[in-house]
C-alpha cells in the first residue's frame, strides 16, 4: 500500500518531497532529518520524539549506504512512516505518563484533536485543532466544546452521516440491494443516490441547526430532487438538485417513512413488516429482537394454492401461527404492519401486491392502538426517551470506535438524562459525547500500550 501511494503522488508533492536537489555544502543527514520531522509531525498528528527521528533517520542511512541517492533514500523513509504504530494508531506524545496495565489514563492534547477530527471529519485534524494542541488547551472542557461545534459546522462533518448517520439507518447498503427490474425499473443509481441523499440532509440539519432528536421521528421538512419527488407524489420538482420541501401528508416525514430506509428494509421483490419492525424496534427504540429459530419455513415456501388469494397480512398471520415464532412478531408485526402502505421502494399503496386492501391497524405494548402510519409514528415519538438514549450510546460507541461495556452505560445514562434538560438537542449529544469521560481518556492494556479503549 506505501508503494502505492508513493507512485500516486501529485506531480508537486512529489517533487516538493523527493526531487529537490541538496543545496551545496548540505549535510545529508541533517536535510533529511528535518525532512522527517515535518513529515511525522503531519502524519503522526504530533510532534515526534527524537527516538522516533532517530528510528526514521536510521531508515534513510540504510538506503544511502546502499548507494541510493537522496531522493530515493527519502522514499524509503516515507515508506516506514507510512507503515509506522504512529501512523495507522493514534499514539501518545512522548510525555505521555508511564502506568500499569488496565490503568485508564487522560489522553494528551494530540491524541484528542485527532479522536475528535476523525469523529467529526474522518481525518486528521486542521491548523486550528493542532495549534491548540500544541499549546496544551485542548483539554479545557469549553475549548474542546467550542471546537466539537466549529468542526460541526464545517461542511467536513458531512463525514459525520457518511460514517455514522447511514450505517444507523441502514441507507449504506443502498447502493449495492438489489431490486426486481421488472417490479421497480424506478431504482436506478440515481434514485438510490437521491434516497441517500436525502437521509444525509436531513440527519445534517438537525445537526447544523441544533434540532431536537425527536425531529428524526416527527420532523415535516425533507430533501427532494427530481428522481424522488415522484415516490412521495410531490409534483413541481425539477432537476437532479436536492431542494428543502415542507410535506404536508400527516403520513409522511421523519425517517420511519423515508423511501431509503423503507427500500433497505425491503425483499428485492416485495415489502418485509419484519425487517420494517426489526428495524424500527433495533435502530429507532434500541430494543433487542432475537434471531427467528431455525425450523421455520419462510413465507414463499408456504402452499402457493393456499395462500393465492392472502394478503401479505393474512400469509404472515398464518406463518406465525408457531408459538415460538408469536412472542415476537406480536411486537415486530404491528410496527411492520403499519408501514405496508408504502411498497418496496417507499410509495404510497392503499393495496399489497395481491391486490387485498392494506390493513395497517395494530396494537403496541401499552394498548398504544394505531391503524396509519402517521398514528404509528404519533406513539413511537411518545419514546423519545428510548430513542434518545438509542442514539447516545451508538453515536458514543462510533466515537469510541469499540462496542459498548457494561460500566460505559452510567455514562450513557448520564449524557441521556443531560440532553433531556436540553430540548434532546442534536448538537448536545455531540458535544456531550466529545466531552465524555470516555471520549478523554483510554485504558492501557499492557505497560506503555498506545491503544485506547
Amino acid at each position: 500500500v506505501a508503494n502505492e501511494v508513493l507512485t500516486k503522488l501529485p506531480p508537486a508533492t512529489n517533487q516538493r518531497l523527493f526531487d529537490t536537489a541538496l543545496p551545496a555544502g548540505a549535510d545529508p543527514k541533517a536535510e533529511a532529518r528535518k525532512t522527517a520531522k515535518s513529515l511525522a509531525r503531519t502524519a503522526f498528528r504530533r510532534p515526534p520524539s527524537d527516538a522516533e527521528l532517530d528510528t526514521l533517520l536510521r531508515v534513510y542511512a540504510l538506503a544511502a549506504g546502499q548507494g541510493k541517492s537522496h531522493a530515493d533514500a527519502l522514499r524509503l523513509m516515507v515508506k516506514a512512516i507510512l507503515v509506522s504504530p504512529q501512523f495507522v494508531f493514534i499514539t501518545p506524545g512522548p510525555s505521555a505518563p508511564t502506568s500499569a496495565p488496565g490503568d485508564i489514563v487522560p489522553l494528551d492534547d494530540h491524541q484528542l484533536a485527532a479522536r475528535l477530527s476523525y469523529f467529526l471529519w474522518a481525518t486528521m485534524p486542521d491548523a486550528e485543532l493542532s495549534a491548540l494542541a500544541d499549546a496544551g488547551k485542548l483539554r479545557d472542557p469549553a475549548v474542546l466544546a467550542a471546537q466539537a461545534r466549529r468542526l460541526i459546522a464545517d461542511t467536513r462533518a458531512r463525514a459525520l452521516f457518511d460514517g455514522f448517520g447511514a450505517q444507523w439507518l441502514g441507507v449504506d447498503k443502498l447502493a449495492g440491494k438489489a431490486f426486481d427490474p421488472a417490479k421497480f425499473p424506478q431504482m436506478t443509481p440515481a434514485l438510490r443516490a437521491a434516497m441517500y441523499d436525502e437521509a444525509r440532509l436531513v440527519f445534517e440539519s438537525v445537526l447544523r441547526d441544533n434540532a431536537s432528536l425527536a425531529t428524526f421521528i416527527d420532523g415535516d421538512d425533507t430533501f427532494l430532487n427530481a428522481q424522488l419527488a415522484p415516490i412521495y407524489g410531490v409534483k413541481d420538482v425539477a432537476g437532479p438538485q436536492m431542494r428543502k420541501v415542507k410535506l404536508t401528508d400527516p403520513n409522511r416525514g421523519g425517517i420511519l417513512t423515508m423511501p431509503g430506509v423503507l427500500a433497505t428494509t425491503s425483499f428485492p421483490d416485495r415489502t418485509s413488516p419484519v425487517n420494517r419492525g426489526v428495524w424500527v424496534l433495533e435502530q429507532v427504540l434500541g430494543e433487542h429482537v432475537p434471531p427467528p429459530p431455525a425450523n421455520v419455513p419462510a413465507l414463499d415456501k408456504q402452499d402457493q394454492k393456499k395462500i393465492a388469494n392472502m394478503t401479505l397480512r393474512q400469509r404472515t398471520e398464518m406463518h406465525v401461527a408457531n408459538p415460538a415464532c408469536a412472542s415476537c412478531h406480536k411486537v415486530l408485526d404491528p410496527i411492520g404492519f403499519g408501514l405496508e402502505n408504502f411498497d418496496a421502494i417507499g410509495r404510497w399503496r392503499d393495496k399489497d401486491d395481491s391486490g387485498g386492501p392494506i390493513d395497517a391497524a395494530g396494537q403496541l405494548p401499552g394498548a398504544k392502538r394505531f391503524s396509519t402510519p402517521a398514528q404509528l409514528k404519533q406513539i413511537i415519538a411518545g419514546r423519545t426517551d428510548d430513542f434518545a438514549r438509542n442514539l447516545t450510546g451508538r453515536m458514543l460507541a462510533y466515537a469510541l470506535c469499540r462496542q459498548l461495556e457494561g460500566y460505559d452505560e452510567v455514562v450513557v445514562d448520564n449524557l441521556t438524562d443531560a440532553l433531556a434538560k436540553d430540548g434532546r438537542r442534536m448538537q448536545t449529544l455531540v458535544v456531550g459525547v466529545v466531552t465524555s469521560y470516555p471520549f478523554t481518556h483510554r485504558r492501557l492494556t499492557s505497560p506503555g500500550d498506545p491503544n485506547a479503549k
